[in-house]
């Protein structure tokens, strides 16, 4: 089973941790339950398809109120109580039938001394001609002290059956084990009480496995599967489990049962052959030993001793796609001799075995190619044949793994071996998938980026900075735009993420200031930069030197800044002909700070204040307040994204002296 913990908080409980070995099939618990109910001291009956009762216990006779066997034999629930209790009791037999398996039920009965609280085991009987008979058992829990003596009697039964049975409660922890489970598992019963039982668990079954499992199980039915579990000493085991939701009387589930048989000799009898039992085991090992976060290197190398335990084999690497297609070995292991140093394959071999890897698992014999990296060392070890089987993740090949054989029965070897290669190669996929993916896909996105920085795949542009009261320009801010017209906040900050942020800040920004040259001399620049590259200083000092006219740099507020000391420092080591812009105000991530801090020559109103300024009261009001700020600071005010003449006409009316924005001007080339 899964991790209870997890589906109880979703589902209302965590059945048994579909231990290992399910339980007997429902025809064969029918039987032992006749035989089971001629000496318990519990209640027993049996239905014919049409729902007559054909046998009912001395037992469930008293608890029925002391009825006569000929009071009932032949006759129908709905002959026998009272329609609500018939209703009822009718339904739970068609959850039986519908289901096909034992059912756990609660019942209310209306007996002579009053109503009795009945645990009813209810399990369909199919005959030779296709009909359904129903048999159960049935406990009094009427009275506690009663229960508890039921219960004992019915533990007595349950600890003698030859099939383990787990109880949980609704947390996953482990409440009875029978003695079968402990001769079974090797776990006694005070090592397991309180626990949850995917302590059992072997990690051979698959997440798409326990899924199923919790579609049955939350639908109200039983499951009923094989497991392979893991015994106390380590080995494994297989069970044939039935695993069953326990309901009380209004329906809540209040706990899971499993009922398992140990079907290892069995299953291993249908195994093909020893060989084939050898590589399951040598495959379970591989993922005991592996860990999805094992560092893929060292994973590779531990897949490749494993897979060389295969009969016939003398080598065993392991290869990953890199972002180029070049095929390199992370893992390279030879029989009987240390491994040899890992070389990447040249680019026409390695795009010949990604092409051919797409088509699936292959044999070939090997070939002399003296340009290999390997060819010595293989034809040192007299390789005749070798087997290649693709590594996938997420349905893309990222890898191959290859074994190699010696000799006159290398064919064979390798032929035999391609199965269990390609399981291997399935392993290493879910293994190493993710870090190789996320390696070559970061390799691929910073090769991209870096040919974009060197293509220079992007143009500045310009916008005017207004004075409102006169519309003359006093100043233009650069911009960016990208050739593929990828949004510039997202390509930056891509850039940032590949560690290539600096580079791409340098490159756009002496675009801008070489473009701006063209631009009147009298006007101001603007650039945007971020606090990482001003605090770097070299490459900004670099891109300012010599520039004639005065510059602003603008910092958004969305940019954090550890330290503003040093910040302040960077600035003015750039010259007095350099003043500074908080770019964003009153959207980012400093609010006021920056401007306190900072004391820029600039504050710019971000959009989302101006946007509709002329009809909202609250957005005035902050800028009346913001403007007394920047007065008392000495700075001014720029009013961004001005889109319409009432928000240009609030802005002159608040005192905002400068304004940018479409309806002023756009952004355009020089």
């Amino acid at each position: 089973m899964s991790d209870p913990k997890k589906r109880s908080d979703r589902r209302g409980g965590a059945p048994p941790d579909a231990p290992t070995t399910p339980v007997a099939s429902v025809d064969t618990l029918a039987g032992r339950f006749a035989e089971l109910m001629s000496s318990v001291p519990v209640g027993a009956f049996v239905k014919d398809a049409l729902g007559r009762y054909s046998y009912v216990n001395p037992y469930l006779l008293a608890v029925m109120g002391g009825r006569a066997a000929v009071d009932v034999l032949g006759k129908t629930d709905a002959e026998i109580w009272p329609p609500d209790v018939a209703k009822v009791i009718g339904s739970h037999d068609d959850l039986v039938r519908r289901s096909g398996s034992l059912q756990v039920l609660w019942q209310v009965m209306p007996l002579a001394d009053g109503p009795r609280s009945l645990l009813v085991l209810k399990f369909p009987q199919p005959t030779s001609d296709g009909a359904v008979e129903l048999g159960g058992i049935a406990v009094d829990l009427s009275e506690r002290a009663q229960t508890e003596a039921e219960r004992d009697r019915l533990v007595a039964a349950v600890d003698q059956v030859v099939e383990s049975v787990v109880i949980t409660d609704l947390d996953g922890r482990i409440t009875y084990v029978n003695p079968a489970f402990e001769r079974v598992s090797g776990y006694s019963r005070s090592e397991v009480s309180g626990l949850n039982p995917r302590i059992l668990k072997s990690g051979l079954q698959s997440p798409t496995f326990y899924e199923a499992m919790w579609a049955a199980l939350t639908a109200g039915s039983s499951w009923v599967a094989d497991f392979t579990n893991r015994r106390k000493d380590g080995s494994l085991y297989t069970e044939e489990a039935v695993i069953s939701p326990i309901r009380d009387a209004t329906g809540t589930v209040t706990s899971y049962v499993a009922v398992k048989r140990d079907v290892t000799r069995e299953r291993e009898l249908e195994q093909l052959s020893e060989r084939s039992t050898r590589e399951r085991a040598l495959i379970g090992d591989t993922i005991r030993s592996l860990r999805a976060s094992d560092a893929p290197d060292a994973a590779g190398q531990d897949i490749c001793r494993q897979v060389l335990k295969l009969s016939g084999l003398c080598a065993a690497h392991l290869y990953i796609f890199e972002a180029d297609g070049r095929a390199v070995p992370i893992g390279f292991v030879v029989s009987g001799e240390p491994g040899p140093v890992l070389r990447p394959l040249p680019y026409q071999r390695s795009r010949h075995l990604l092409a051919r890897a797409k088509e699936g698992p292959w044999i070939e014999p090997w070939v002399n190619r003296p340009w290999h990296p390997y060819n010595r060392l293989l034809q040192g070890l007299d390789v005749q044949q070798a087997a290649h089987a693709p590594i996938r993740y997420d349905q893309h090949v990222i890898g191959l793994l290859v074994v190699d054989a010696a000799g006159a029965t290398a064919k064979t070897a390798v032929t035999e071996a391609l199965a269990a290669v390609a399981e291997f190669a399935d392993i290493a996929g879910a293994v190493i998938g993710q870090a190789v993916t996320e390696r070559t896909e970061y390799g691929r996105q910073r090769e991209r980026m870096t040919t974009i920085i060197e293509r220079r795949a992007f143009h500045p542009v310009f916008q005017p900075i207004v004075d409102l009261s006169s519309l003359a320009t006093v100043g233009y801010e650069a911009l960016t735009r990208f050739t593929d017209d990828v949004a510039p906040d997202v390509r930056f900050g891509a850039a940032a993420a590949l560690g290539l942020g600096s580079d791409l800040e340098f490159a756009t920004l002496q675009a801008a200031i070489v473009a701006a040259a063209r631009l009147p001399p009298a006007a101001w620049l603007n650039l945007n930069v971020s606090p990482e590259f001003v605090l770097a200083r070299k490459q900004l000092r670099t891109l300012l030197h010599g520039i004639r006219r005065h510059v602003v740099l603008e910092i958004t507020e969305h940019a954090a800044i550890e330290d503003y000391e040093a910040f302040r420092t960077a600035i003015g080591g750039l010259g007095s002909g350099v003043e500074l812009a908080v770019d964003d105000a009153g959207s980012g991530f400093a609010s006021l700070r920056h401007i306190l801090e900072l004391r820029p020559a600039f504050v710019k109103l971000d959009r989302s204040l101006v946007a509709d300024l002329d009809s909202d009261e609250a957005r005035q009001a902050m800028i009346v307040g913001i403007g007394h700020f920047a007065k008392a600071t000495g700075c001014r005010l720029i009013g961004e994204g001005v889109e319409t003449e009432a928000e240009l006409a609030t802005l002159r009316d608040l005192g905002v002296p400068l304004g940018q924005g479409f309806l002023l001007a756009r952004p355009i080339p020089i």
